[in-house]
């Protein structure tokens, strides 16, 4: 027993469950139901108004199991499915339960999967058929292991080359595009309310050469942070090569908004966000390495910088010569989708080139989505393609439920089209054990032309 009295709890129910059994037994053998041998099966000889009982459960009590195994309750009786209640501790998004014919069995499965290492106990409650309920919920416990299929290595082989910190060159960088009303950031963090505030009392003189700035040398956000991250510190912003005129730009508004109290401000949630990463960055980019199978990962260093103001999900990852650098959003708990879409598609870099038959074949979808795409920067039909699977391998990780739904949908309005083709195909991709890369021809040659235009017909934004 523990020092929390838990496996006195588990006690308690069992033995309250044998004690319905004797009674039920005894009530047979009064009734002339005969010997335990005439019984055919766990519900016969049940009196129609007695609780139902759990008759076994996996994974068993106290046992290890993969962490994407279903877990699965057996009942003496025929239960009502509308009336099953199952929960977990620590807590865990259930898919749907699936019933056997019977009704005597309901198995459900963890959206994500259960986190290897952790210790899960599974409280069940429910009625059957007639509406008896169970005399007690029950309650057991085992530990989930790595997920079959996976080393469950990714994050020993991660950890220690990952490094969490501020930059104040990409504070200012932000800063100064919300300024300039960009689109492209998002706009949390006590900081960047306080500049949002400010802004309305800048002078043009501070605002308008920013403006220019961003309208004169329209790049991705991409491009933008690895020329700031050339930069020397705050408050000069030496070039050091990258694109001329940032430095100054960023000296003057750096000086003139008075970035330094700004940063001030945001010291608190700074702290809070480099303790939720260098916490919980490991473990997050070490499962997506197990679940993409990758015995490998790019770049000798990967150094997270959390910036107040970063659109939630929206991370994006920058090369530092044999470092990558990762910007997401800073906040008191890892923004797991930011973290993970940029490292997927670091780790999907492999696929590019590959598989061009079915890229030929596929590419009258982009045909008709071709404009929705270029709006947001994806030129060919490959960038579509390897960036839909990116997004559906990263929302599968990060996400569940309504929020996996919606995310797939953000994406799909930004032109990646084959978001729900993949991740339709993510169960049969998890049975499997080859790398994501490998299966990246056969994910392709799934693909339905006609299909995903009748999507596309349905969805396409006006």
């Amino acid at each position: 027993m523990r020092a929390d009295g838990y496996y006195l709890r588990m006690g308690d129910n069992v033995t309250r469950q044998f004690a319905i059994i004797w009674l039920i037994i005894l009530a047979g053998l009064a009734t002339g139901c005969g010997s335990l041998g005439g019984m055919t099966g766990p519900s016969a000889g049940v009196p129609e108004n007695a609780p139902p009982l759990v008759a076994t459960v996996s994974p068993p009590a106290d046992a290890a199991a993969p962490a994407d195994s279903p877990i699965t309750v057996t009942f003496s009786k025929p239960m009502s499915p509308a009336t099953l209640e199952i929960s977990a501790e620590p807590a865990v998004v259930f898919k749907p339960p699936a019933w056997s014919e019977d009704g005597r069995t309901a198995s459900v499965r963890a959206d994500p999967p259960l986190t290897a290492g952790i210790r899960y106990a599974v409280r069940v409650r429910a009625r059957d058929r007639l509406g008896n309920a169970m005399a007690s919920d029950y309650v057991w416990s085992f530990s989930a292991t790595v997920a079959s299929g996976v080393s469950g290595e990714g994050h020993l082989r991660i950890a220690e080359r990952i490094e969490v910190g501020l930059d104040a060159r990409v504070f200012t960088l932000y800063a100064a595009l919300l300024a300039a009303g960009s689109t492209t950031t998002g706009e949390s963090g006590p900081a960047y309310a306080a500049l949002k505030t400010k802004m309305g009392g800048l002078p043009a003189r501070v605002i308008d050469p920013v403006r220019r700035y961003f309208a004169d040398h329209p790049a991705r956000l991409e491009q933008h942070v690895t020329a700031a991250l050339a930069l020397s510190p705050p408050p000069e912003f030496r070039e050091t090569g990258g694109a001329p005129g940032l430095g100054p730009l960023l000296s003057r508004f750096y000086a003139d908004v008075n970035v330094a109290d700004l940063w001030k401000i945001d010291e608190k949630a700074n702290a809070a966000a480099l303790e939720a990463y260098r916490r919980g960055a490991p473990a997050v980019l070490g499962r997506a390495a197990d679940f993409m199978r990758v015995t490998a990962v790019p770049g000798a260093r990967i150094t997270i910088i959390p910036v107040s103001g970063a659109g939630q999900g929206q991370g994006l990852l920058v090369r530092q010569g044999d470092r990558l650098v990762v910007v997401v959003a800073a906040g008191e708990s890892v923004d797991r989708l930011g973290l993970l879409r940029p490292f997927v598609r670091l780790l999907l870099e492999p696929v590019r080139g590959k598989a061009l038959d079915h890229l030929q074949r596929t590419e009258p979808i982009f045909a008709q989505t071709r404009e929705a795409a270029a709006r947001f920067g994806y030129r060919t039909w490959q960038d579509v393609v390897i960036e839909s699977l990116a997004d559906a391998t990263a929302v599968r990780l990060a996400l569940s439920g309504d929020d996996a739904t919606a995310a797939l949908r953000a994406s799909y309005a930004r032109g990646l089209v084959l978001v729900d083709h993949f991740s339709e195909q993510m169960a049969d991709y998890e049975r499997g054990t080859v790398p994501l890369a490998d299966a990246y021809s056969a994910l392709l040659a799934a693909i339905k032309v006609d299909v995903e235009l009748k999507r596309w017909a349905e969805r396409k934004p006006n």
